[in-house]
């Protein structure tokens, strides 16, 4: 039998523009798929449960001839069956066939999340033979269904809105619950199912049905059918009417959105931009991996760079432009919120997080990542120096590219493009000092040194460089004055307050400590780079770690990036939040000192320890006057270490 999982994406997505639940059938090498082996047997348990006559056309489309992309089809076909039946409006499906790997994916579009999976977890039982009665179940499913329909009215408005163009969420779909907009509607409901968010931020209106709340005006009249015949209203589509209605002035409906995708430096990249917005005079909405802030205040402290987080920046009337981070997971999982996004910027693509949501090979890490660089408009931001990053040049439909590069000059890059608009952000040395440059519209616009960004450590830290370049080309594009770019850059620190774990230096005890995030090979490659260029008198020492969810490959590569660059090595266990995974819970801190010695460590120079102040205070002790110790902290531990470092200061004061 096949091993079936599926998940839904909420709304836009890698896949489609269309919400789908995602399908992944697994076949054993080898077996026979069990059953069906025909068409006819599913029919017939269909015909039984009362949900097709003997008349009925079952499946509506052809079969595939391959096998399991046959039964994959059947699921799929199943499943949306069960979801017209009860009156949903669903009529998309596809079967993605990777028979090197003995999978298939099916697509599945839905119009409620709970109802596509639901459809599909009851087709699953019926295609694998586990339910040969399928009345009652399909009843239950039909009342359940229905109770989760969409009204006429509400279909219309949000059709009209997608020909619009104009923003729509659904207030009573995931992640929101009617019940979280009380204030808003008092905990009346006037129209079940029929609570829409159109436009952004501020230029958002939010309707009841017909109804629309902040208005506190009823549209109704639109939809009756003899009025429309009479020729009382324009003549159109009520949805277009209400739209029009609502909307006089389509240039204001909704707010400019930055997104920042990228292996490593996406959440530095989206505070420098966020910055740089807000010097600038914006009221910015960030989300990033330590959480979701709205005009500088935070609202969220927890990682946010997903769907969930951004709709807490879109549907929020505090902020004027959206600043969003967002990681491979929340694409791969559940999908965008927004069909389109002003700015996108990847930043770079490299070997982690393999092999979870079908995401095998860093290719298709690359793929998942391109998926928002599809969705800019008005510019994509490429890294030129990452081979990934301009295999997506091709799949860039937005009106104008920029191509970042630390290592090309202007006439390479120009070279490497081809008949699109481009524009360009690279490194210039002018009188031994390195510019970052700006190329737009023919002209050449020097914006600051790299030594004047106090984040890049007097120019020593190239990868906040690199995530200052993508930044400033950014805010460029987005129609910040470069003067304004330069001031902000200019103050914009690497400390814990400015932006906590990443490149944090503290002087309070005899020896240096650097605090940074990175937690990959790549991440780990670049601080050394950081590292070798520091000039120490003592010794150079590095405590990092690792968590279970992470491949023995990828902890090796971690600890072989870090091999040769530091005079001693403790590899310690992550503090973690529970989680309920015993992937994650899984101890590697003894892989990580295998993948040192293989690397020619001497097993002498390292050290496995867990975590805690206890083991914090035990690393300290081992550094002496001079000493430069790097700390490679995760999420809990980088909020702790500030602290700690305060307390062991005052012991040995």
């Amino acid at each position: 039998m096949p091993v079936i999982e599926y998940f839904p994406y909420t709304g836009p997505n890698r896949r489609s523009d269309k919400t789908l639940v995602e399908v992944t059938v697994k076949f054993e090498p080898g077996k026979r798929l069990g059953f069906p082996q025909q068409v006819s047997e599913v029919k017939q348990l269909l015909i039984n449960g009362g949900i097709l006559t003997e008349d009925d056309v079952f499946p509506q489309q052809p079969l595939p001839e391959e096998s399991r992309a046959w039964y994959t089809s059947l699921l799929l076909q199943t499943a949306l069956l069960f979801q017209t039946k009860t009156g949903h409006r669903v009529n998309f499906f596809s079967v993605l066939s990777f028979p090197e790997l003995n999978r298939c994916v099916g697509l599945l579009e839905h119009e409620h999340c709970d109802v596509g999976m639901t459809a599909v977890k009851l087709a699953c039982e019926v295609i694998t033979g586990q339910r040969k009665l399928v009345a009652e179940p399909f009843q239950m499913f039909s009342e359940f269904a229905r109770d989760r329909l969409l009204p006429i009215e509400t279909e219309a408005v949000i059709e009209a809105a997608r020909r619009r163009d104009i923003p729509c969420i659904h207030l009573e779909r995931q992640p929101f619950k009617r019940e979280n907009f009380d204030e808003l509607t008092r905990g009346i409901c006037k129209c079940r199912n029929g609570l829409l968010m159109l436009g952004h931020g501020v230029h958002q209106h939010v309707l009841d049905g017909t109804y629309c709340l902040d208005k506190s005006e009823d549209f109704s009249d639109l939809f009756n059918p003899q009025k429309l015949a009479s020729g009382s209203v324009d003549q159109g589509s009520p949805g277009d009417l209400l739209i029009d209605r609502l909307f006089q002035d389509k240039d204001h409906v909704r707010m400019p959105v930055i997104a920042i995708t990228g292996t490593n430096g996406k959440t530095t990249t989206t505070r420098m931009i966020n910055h740089i917005m807000s010097v600038s005079g914006h009221r910015p909405g960030m989300v990033c991996t330590d959480g979701v802030f709205l005009d500088g205040q935070v609202i969220a402290d927890i990682d946010k760079g997903a769907r969930s987080g951004h709709l807490m920046v879109l549907t929020s009337k505090e902020v004027d432009i959206a600043v969003l981070e967002t990681h491979h997971a929340g694409i791969a999982r559940d999908g965008f919120a927004f069909r389109w996004c002003d700015i996108a910027i990847c930043l770079n693509v490299t070997a982690d997080h393999l092999g979870v949501f079908n995401i095998d090979t860093v290719e298709q890490m690359a793929g998942v990542k391109q998926a928002l660089i599809e969705r800019a408009r008005h510019a994509a931001i490429l890294n030129a120096d990452d081979p990934l990053c301009m295999a997506m040049l091709d799949s860039v439909s937005a009106k104008l590219t920029c191509l970042v590069s630390m290592v090309s000059d202007i006439d390479q890059l120009r070279a490497r493009t081809n008949h699109k608009n481009f524009s360009f952000c690279i490194l210039e040395s002018v009188e031994d000092e390195e510019w970052l440059v700006v190329y737009d519209d023919g002209q050449r616009i020097p914006v600051i040194t790299a030594r004047q960004i106090p984040a890049s450590l007097n120019g020593t830290a190239r990868f906040n460089i690199s995530n200052a370049m993508h930044a400033i080309a950014a805010s460029h594009l987005a129609g910040v004055e470069p003067g304004l770019i330069s001031s902000a850059m200019g103050c914009f620190k690497a400390d814990y307050e400015t932006t906590p774990g990443r490149l944090n230096v503290f002087d309070d005890l005899p020896f240096r400590i650097i605090m940074d995030f990175a937690h990959n090979p790549d991440g780990m490659r670049r601080i050394c780079e950081f590292v070798d260029h520091q000039s120490i008198r003592g010794r150079k020492l590095v405590a990092f770690a690792g968590t279970g969810d992470r491949t023995d490959d990828i902890l090796i590569n971690m600890a072989g990036a870090l091999a040769g660059h530091f005079d001693f090595y403790f590899c310690k266990e992550h503090l973690r939040k529970s989680t309920g995974s015993e992937a994650r819970r899984r101890h590697v801190a003894h892989i990580m000192q295998k993948g040192l010695i293989e690397a020619g460590v001497e097993e002498s120079k390292t050290k496995i320890l867990v975590h805690g102040k206890d083991v914090i205070f035990e690393i300290f002790d081992a550094c002496k006057e001079g000493d430069l110790l790097v700390m490679l902290m995760g999420h809990v531990e980088k909020h702790q270490l500030p602290g700690y470092i305060r307390e062991y200061a005052g012991k040995k004061a």
